[in-house]
């Protein structure tokens, strides 16, 4: 019985399911781009150093 109530809960049928199974994928990018503002704002605050010592990427280059 608990199976066939899971089955016909879970059904890809459902009415529900058209909304729900691309939820993981709206998420997933909400969650990037939550991400990518988050880093250039923490990027934008971010004093650049006082010393005049070269970085590795310039002696590098």
């Amino acid at each position: 019985m608990a199976s066939a109530a899971v089955t016909a809960f879970l059904h890809p049928q459902v009415r529900w399911w058209g909304a729900v199974w691309p939820l993981p994928w709206w998420l997933a990018c909400l969650a990037a781009l939550a991400w990518a503002v988050l880093r250039a704002r923490e990027k934008a605050d971010r004093t650049p150093p006082q010393d005049s010592a070269r970085s590795d990427w310039e002696q590098a280059a």
